[in-house]
């Protein structure tokens, strides 16, 4: 049995203890560790295509050197070429059609969630509040198109934001009085 004035030291000194910010720390660094792994894997991949395709080449030039040149080994040589390019170029297209394919989920996710909130909204109550102030509905609009529009302070607007879904852009447009409206629309259809 330990004395009290021993076991309230070793209390005190078991309570102030405090791992908690060690152990979240160890697992924000293993997360960049993971994290920093995959992207080594991903680039040693794709040294390792680089690679393969250089040795082809390569191996491709020490025959046609090597050997005299016929011509069935030379179209066959060509044949091969090509059919690479056709090969890199088809992998080019899938993986921007499987990015297209992906953004095109996520607007649908998107819209969606935006038909839910519309069926859940009260009808009524959002046409009376927009049959008295125009001004409300026309906002609507332009920020269901992805622009926003930032107050002057005078009652105008001194900014347009366009949000381009499709190309995931933001851009800005100042809205001054030496900008002529036909301009601005033609800016803000191109920019959506």
């Amino acid at each position: 049995m330990l004395p009290d004035s021993v076991q309230s030291l070793l209390s005190s000194t078991v309570s102030n203890f405090q791992i908690t910010p060690d152990v979240q720390a160890i697992s924000r660094i293993s997360d960049h560790i993971r994290i920093l792994k995959s992207a080594r894997d991903l680039e040693r991949d794709q040294m390792l295509d680089i690679l393969r395709s250089l040795s082809r080449r390569l191996e491709l030039a020490k025959t046609a050197a090597t050997v005299p040149a016929s011509p069935t080994r030379r179209s066959h040589t060509e044949k091969i070429l090509e059919l690479d390019r056709e090969k890199f170029s088809l992998a080019k297209t899938i993986n921007e059609l499987e990015s297209a394919y992906h953004a095109s989920e996520g607007t649908l996710t998107r819209l969606n969630e935006e038909l839910e909130r519309v069926k859940n909204e009260d009808v009524m109550a959002e046409a009376s509040s927009a049959q008295q102030d125009p001004t409300i509905l026309l906002l609507k609009i332009y920020r269901s198109l992805g622009i926003s529009l930032e107050d002057d302070g005078m009652g105008g607007y001194a900014k347009a934001i366009v949000r381009s879904h499709q190309n995931n852009d933001i851009h800005v447009l100042s809205l001054d009085k030496a900008y002529s409206n036909f301009f601005i629309a033609n800016y803000l259809w191109d920019m959506m």
